[in-house]
């Protein structure tokens, strides 16, 4: 819930503006052969999950859960613990945050407008990108930045919840070729996810970027957690191998190390995580 009118105007006041120059032929548009929007996972709140009966999609996890240490989502009909599947692009779109909110607007526009001007679409559902370039200062381009500059720092990582909780992390190689696929494949309207398809946990991460830099800082479990996030997200990349031939070459133990070797050659600071943590505890976000 940060800086709610500066995801509005990024992510859905620019890309109108695009649309708008598109559509009246402005100086240089006439050129555009082809949009392609960096999408999120993010616009599907939680990912698809098996029930008892049937596929679900949970909604917000109950605060009483949550407070008792279990942190696994329900099966919103019986009740029973759910477990997390690849979650598909037909999937229900149900964000639990604005800036997924906003994303699924931008994707929406895209398409929409993409339509209506005669230009061929295409929406790219990003997974948790990672890799070498990515700021390292910035709270929110992800735990990789975070823990990297704790770890550098000799501070200990804070995980929350349980440690289990699971992402698709995807190697920025990876998202270059799918993006550049995207741009060749003669497609249009559709959404594609790009991700591993490997659903990788929190602990893991830290404990695999530790190995890598030789780090002596302890990992401790919390059984904190944050107001509003997801549990399990990972992606279901049949549709994308099938239409824009894309398979992932980096694999997350051979990725995390060729961002650890970039991150030592950085200069370290302050990635501002700690504020941020203050923030959300002010808020009433981190219980």
């Amino acid at each position: 819930m940060y800086e709610i009118d500066r995801y509005v105007d990024v992510n859905i006041r620019g890309t109108s503006l695009l649309l708008d120059i598109l559509a009246k032929k402005e100086a240089g548009s006439e050129t555009v052969r082809r949009l392609v929007v960096a999408s999120s996972r993010a616009i599907y709140g939680e990912g698809k999950y098996k029930g008892r009966n049937s596929y679900v999609y949970p909604g917000a996890r109950d605060p009483g859960d949550l407070s008792n240490g279990i942190f696994d989502c329900r099966d919103p009909e019986s009740g029973d613990i759910a477990v997390a599947v690849p979650t598909d692009e037909d999937s229900k779109i149900h964000p639990s945050s604005i800036y997924g909110i906003t994303k699924q607007v931008q994707e929406q526009l895209i398409l929409t407008g993409g339509a209506s001007l005669g230009i061929p679409s295409v929406a790219l559902r990003y997974q948790n990108v990672y890799g070498p370039g990515q700021s390292l200062k910035n709270p929110y381009t992800g735990i990789l930045s975070i823990f990297s500059t704790l770890l550098l720092q000799g501070k200990d990582i804070n995980i929350f919840e349980d440690g289990k909780e699971t992402r698709d992390f995807v190697y920025i190689d990876d998202v270059v070729s799918a993006t550049l696929a995207a741009i060749d494949a003669d497609v249009s309207g559709a959404a594609y996810n790009v991700g591993t398809g490997q659903a990788t946990d929190v602990l893991s991460v830290a404990q695999a970027l530790r190995a890598n830099y030789g780090s002596d800082g302890e990992i401790k479990v919390t059984g904190n957690f944050r107001v509003g996030d997801i549990r399990h997200n990972f992606a279901d990349l049949t549709r994308a191998k099938s239409d824009l031939g894309f398979v992932p070459a980096v694999d997350f133990a051979h990725g995390v190390k060729a961002f650890a070797d970039w991150v030592q050659t950085q200069e370290v600071s302050d990635s501002g995580y700690e504020r941020s943590v203050s923030e959300m505890r002010s808020k009433g976000l981190l219980k």
